[in-house]
């Protein structure tokens, strides 16, 4: 751990286009946790862009993050994880923690941490995705064993896009997608994309759909670092 007992140092990998997670952390943890960014070149939120960038990017942006020595790395990318599975989300995980020299976090492993304290099963998903991306999601979710009862993308590939949706224009996607039945029987409603400013909506969120739990991929990692934080600060 770091030099000073009560801090974590947590080093945050963000596409290079992605104006919404750093903003989250730093809103939602606290101040004795210490943030560090590296940024990875993503012009556009596509598939071919996004192999590009953790082909290309991923080992600069971990150099870069090396040398603040952080307890923890996390990989801001929910679609990037997803795009070949979950052994795909795992690998990036392994050439973190050798790049860095920390534990790595993934939206996909943070989230699944989530899913299991919530006893959650059945899932809608939201994403402000094209399909490619929103099926890969969709599919790393099945293959970690829940079940998508339903599931939408936007269709936006402008990151800068994504970060400016708001909280009126999720909700609207949301019941153009998902009826309220299908809403009824999910155990979880997943905002998909660590750019969209779903945790910033949340509180509308939950009074529009108070039937459902929801959980976004920045809620999921800021969960799964104050949780590592608490431990910290209580050690058993």
């Amino acid at each position: 751990m770091t030099s000073q007992s009560n801090t974590l140092r947590v080093g945050l990998l963000v596409p290079s286009s992605n104006l919404t997670m750093e903003m989250d952390f730093h809103r939602e943890l606290p101040e004795e946790v210490e943030i560090a960014t590296a940024r990875m070149l993503l012009p556009e939120t596509t598939k071919e862009a996004e192999v590009v960038m953790i082909e290309k990017w991923l080992h600069r942006a971990n150099l870069d993050l090396s040398t603040v020595k952080p307890d923890f790395t996390v990989f801001g990318c929910t679609s990037g994880g997803a795009l070949f599975g979950q052994e795909h989300d795992r690998k990036i995980m392994r050439q973190i923690e050798k790049e860095t020299g920390s534990e790595a976090i993934s939206i996909l492993s943070a989230l699944s941490e989530e899913l299991t304290l919530l006893g959650a099963k059945k899932l809608v998903v939201i994403t402000p995705y094209v399909q490619n991306l929103t099926d890969a999601v969709g599919s790393s979710l099945g293959e970690d064993g829940y079940e998508i009862l339903a599931i939408g993308g936007m269709g936006i590939t402008d990151n800068l896009e994504i970060g400016r949706q708001g909280t009126i224009n999720i909700i609207s996607f949301i019941n153009e997608t998902v009826n309220s039945t299908t809403l009824k029987e999910a155990d979880c409603l997943f905002l998909s994309c660590t750019n969209l400013p779903a945790v910033r909506a949340l509180p509308e969120l939950r009074t529009r759909f108070p039937e459902i739990p929801i959980m976004t991929s920045n809620l999921s990692v800021i969960n799964a670092v104050r949780r590592r934080y608490n431990k910290i600060q209580n050690p058993e």
